[in-house]
């Protein structure tokens, strides 16, 4: 009975929408029940991100690490228990954590090199679970079976050289596809429970682990878990992993050795009822959850008897003389304007106390915007007045951890990406979220399919002013396909193009000879000279239409995306003509933008840009809150045709090419990519409409397609929210 004696929370890195497909998720569930089991605990799963109701002095925090490394919990003690290296661990973070396990021997001394004290504590199973009665009667031999699935971080390149070299590897898992022959493939998913009985009718289980995995002397939780159930297991090779306790696990330093293995298990006689429960006894001694929880709880009362906890970011101290800097400003790159802003967070969190006195910094606006600028504002607000400490040390926390990311030669995990992902991942870092991760929690693409599919119109209603066309023309070479599609408007217009050297801009005058051609710096992809480059011309247009030229680099000259905005915004003269109507009969439609591409579809959300969209909220002077994901509309891919009054807020900030950062090839996370976003935010935020459109030809998503063939029907439809994507 549990007596309130200890409590662990046991944390796993999926969310808790999708915990049941995650293994953690059930490996941690069997460490949860073992505690339970123990006179005086208790324990519960929690999920990535969550925060539970703690007591001091009775509960501690046990952290399960996969590939992403949480920041501690603040309060109680801390244990970390890495059975899989993490994409990236700071020495400062590690060193938050009152106790750290370690899936080897290997990565501990690793880790104790960095002066980071670690135990070694090999992964376990469940043996009451796996175990060779599993196995169901009159069930057949399982002669070679992997389960798990194949993705180009875990390739598991023994199981593809085992089918190769001519077994018969029955495979369950996800990803095979074309990868082994179907006949191979068994299925795609096994719970829990289906497991044990594979591994219990099986002769030879084969573990092929992530190269990081291996890299570290990490065998993982398959090989006990099969060995617990009766099977043998040959495995790749773990650097430094030895365990002369159970021999009926192999390991091949590559593919002969494997065949050797396979064959001698293979020809040898079936192994026996006994045998499977001699390996089952031996595996639950030395490597079950219940030995494992005796660990972890042992660990857990000696913190909890020492009120060992995390440190805090914000210490109150006495104030010190400090010089406020304006947060508008920032550095010649965007990971320099934040780290700056983050060494004066924490200088501040450092000595908060009587700072009341400080005067607030005149603002100023200059250098790359990035994500710390508003925090850095909120921060210098807090310190004068002593209020939110909670958001507070949340901050503090982020701009210390941001700092420690920097100090690459001191991790022993540090953060390794290419330069175009570098800005991004700094956010996530910044905002403690993993660095690879998919759309956000919750995030539904449904919403974002509905669109109008365009009705054709003879004619156009005569604008009172031409319209005004910004295009954009970084690959010069599509300007001749630009001028085809641009002949699909039959009213006037001026031609805006913006492209980065004088070489291309000569080779774009002749195929646009009517144009206005400006070279501009190459900062801010397309976004900054249309909006910026040529921001003198919006006053002479009330319609405008923004284009540029997207090229893929590996196939055709037109990448798809391309191909189906233009087939949106400039199908042909009567859809144009059906756009340019709705803007004249509607006049609070802002946008009119392509419906969502599929390739985009799960990237048309904040992604790391929320918190530029708010420094630039905060320029603006909105005084609505930015939206959540669900309630996001914009043009993705920045390629739209619009009223100039609903872009005018945006428009106003007169932003200059060093706001943007330097050209890296970034995919997420700058002021370009915000903008992108905030285009919608603006729109909405002015009383405007947004509609998603497809030209009359297409069939894209039909089920939410409308076809409304009057503009009042539109803009009925518009007041009513039928094309809003919450």
């Amino acid at each position: 009975m549990f007596d309130d004696n200890l409590f662990i929370h046991i944390s796993v890195n999926a969310l808790r929408g999708n915990g049941r497909s995650w293994g953690d998720t059930q490996f941690a569930e069997g460490l949860v029940r073992a505690i339970a089991r123990i006179p005086g605990c208790g324990a519960a799963l929690m999920f990535r991100g969550e925060v539970p109701d703690v007591t001091p002095g009775r509960d501690v925090v046990l952290r399960i690490v996969g590939p992403y490394l949480e920041e501690p919990l603040p309060d109680v003690p801390n244990i970390l228990w890495m059975i899989t290296p993490p994409n990236l661990a700071t020495a400062g973070m590690l060193r938050r954590y009152q106790h750290i396990f370690t899936g080897a021997q290997l990565m501990t001394d690793h880790f104790t090199s960095f002066g980071i004290p670690t135990t070694p504590l090999m992964q376990a199973t469940e043996p009451s679970h796996f175990h060779p009665s599993k196995r169901e009667d009159g069930a057949a031999d399982l002669p070679i079976i992997f389960v798990g699935s194949y993705a180009p971080r875990a390739e598991r390149p023994l199981v593809v050289e085992a089918v190769q070299s001519g077994f018969d590897v029955k495979i369950w898992g996800m990803g095979w596809e074309g990868i082994v022959p179907d006949r191979y493939i068994q299925g795609t998913r096994v719970n829990y429970h289906e497991l044990a009985a594979l591994y219990a009718r099986a002769r030879v289980v084969l573990n092929s682990h992530a190269p990081y995995m291996a890299g570290y002397g990490i065998m993982s939780n398959r090989s006990y878990d099969a060995l617990s159930a009766g099977a043998h297991v040959v495995s790749d090779l773990i650097p430094g992993y030895e365990v002369p306790d159970l021999p009926e696990l192999f390991q091949a330093r590559g593919r002969i050795e494997m065949v050797l293995h396979l064959n001698a298990l293979l020809t040898s006689p079936p192994i026996t009822p006994a045998a499977r429960l001699d390996m089952h006894a031996r595996v639950q001694a030395g490597y079950s959850f219940d030995r494992r929880a005796e660990q972890f709880v042992q660990v857990a009362r000696r913190l909890l008897a020492e009120n060992n906890v995390p440190p805090c970011a914000v210490r109150r101290a006495p104030a010190r003389a400090l010089d406020l800097s304006s947060p508008g400003v920032g550095g010649e790159t965007q990971s320099q304007g934040m780290l700056s802003a983050a060494r004066e967070i924490t200088a501040i969190a450092g000595q908060i106390g009587n700072m009341s006195q400080l005067a607030p910094p005149a603002e100023a606006y200059g250098g790359v915007i990035h994500p710390l600028m508003a925090d850095l504002r909120q921060v210098q607000r807090f310190a004068r007045t002593l209020s939110d400490p909670v958001q507070l040390e949340q901050i503090a926390a982020g701009a210390r951890r941001l700092q420690e990311v920097t100090d690459d030669a001191a991790n022993p995990l540090p953060l390794r990406v290419a330069d175009f992902e570098r800005d991004a991942m700094l956010t996530r870092c910044l905002r403690n979220m993993p660095l690879w991760a998919h759309q956000p929690q919750d995030y539904v693409t449904e919403t974002r399919k509905r669109h109008l599919v365009l009705q054709p119109r003879r004619e156009a209603p005569a604008p009172a002013r031409p319209i005004g066309v910004f295009l954009h023309l970084y690959y010069q070479e599509l300007a001749p396909i630009f001028a085809k599609r641009l002949a699909q408007i039959s009213v006037p217009l001026s031609l805006y193009v913006s492209t980065d050297t004088a070489e291309k801009a000569a080779q774009i005058e002749r195929a646009l000879p009517q144009a206005q051609v400006r070279v501009l710096p190459n900062r801010g992809r397309d976004i900054f000279p249309k909006l910026y480059g040529f921001g003198d011309a919006y006053a002479d247009h009330d319609i405008v239409l923004h284009l540029h030229g997207k090229k893929s680099l590996h196939s055709s000259m037109l990448d798809e995306w391309l191909s189906h905005i233009l087939d949106c915004l400039l199908g042909d003269p009567a859809d144009v003509n059906r756009i340019l109507s709705l803007f004249d009969s509607i006049t609070r439609l802002g946008i009119v933008m392509p419906v969502v591409h599929r390739s985009v579809l799960n990237a048309a959300h904040w992604g790391f840009n929320r918190d530029i969209g708010a420094e630039l909220a905060y320029r603006m002077g909105m005084a609505t809150p930015l939206p959540e994901n669900d309630a996001l509309q914009f043009p993705a891919g920045s390629m739209f045709w619009a009223r100039t009054a609903a872009l005018q807020p945006i428009l106003d900030l007169a932003l200059e090419a060093s706001h943007f950062p330097p050209e890296a090839g970034q995919v997420d996370g700058t002021l370009a990519h915000a903008v992108e976003r905030m285009l919608g935010v603006v729109c909405r935020a002015g009383g405007y409409y947004m509609l998603s459109v497809a030209g009359s030809s297409m069939r894209y998503y039909p089920r939410y397609q409308q076809k409304l063939g009057n503009n009042r029907a539109v803009a009925e439809a518009l007041a009513q929210g039928a094309f809003d994507v919450c």
